[in-house]
């Protein structure tokens, strides 16, 4: 998966400090986007990657279901 990949999928309007409106999705959205490729920025997001940022995601969200349906509304899944 490459950066132009995420920024084609990841919808930043459905997160909570958007629909909050203490964020707009333009920021979140680049404060999202610096997250990845970080082992090596070489501009693709292994699944090793992504799996490391979405562990340290799901240590905050209290349930499961939260974090599916957080999952699925980010992704568009």
């Amino acid at each position: 998966m490459t950066l132009e990949d995420i920024a084609q999928l990841y919808d930043a309007s459905q997160h909570p400090e958007v629909k909050a409106g203490k964020k707009t999705a333009n920021q979140v959205f680049q404060e999202f986007m610096t997250q990845w490729d970080c082992q090596q920025a070489d501009g693709i997001v292994t699944f090793e990657e992504f799996c490391d940022y979405y562990a340290g995601v799901s240590c905050s969200i209290d349930r499961d279901d939260y974090f599916a349906l957080m999952m699925k509304n980010a992704w568009k899944l």
